[in-house]
């Protein structure tokens, strides 16, 4: 049996199964993270704690950021993203996500023609 928590941080990446030069394609990530909610007490007042939630998301291409993101905890547990690429060249996609804990997960996929 699985660890409880060993998937967090775990990224996947979805490409087209074809991609040719000069087209867009949509890129598809989720990351495995519980993304923890805010909590209230009895006067439903928010209870003060360092919340765990991814913040921030950054993709590059070949290098280059081609995109950055920022997020609240109203997003929900294991967060995903899309957003569409023009693909110029092969090259490595890597996209990051970086939680309130300072912790970042890293995926990465090769665009291949």
């Amino acid at each position: 049996m699985a660890e409880v928590g060993a998937d967090i941080g775990r990224v996947r990446i979805r490409l087209p199964s074809t991609i040719a030069k000069g087209e867009v394609i949509r890129v598809r990530a989720l990351v495995t993270h519980p993304m923890e909610v805010l909590s209230f007490d009895k006067e439903r007042k928010p209870i003060p704690k360092n919340y765990q939630f991814v913040y921030k998301i950054v993709a590059t291409y070949n290098g280059r950021e081609i995109l950055q993101a920022e997020t609240t905890q109203a997003v929900s547990q294991n967060p995903f993203i899309a957003f569409p690429l023009k693909v110029t060249e092969p090259g490595k996609l890597v996209i990051s996500f970086t939680d309130t804990n300072g912790k970042t997960y890293e995926g990465s996929a090769e665009i291949k023609f």
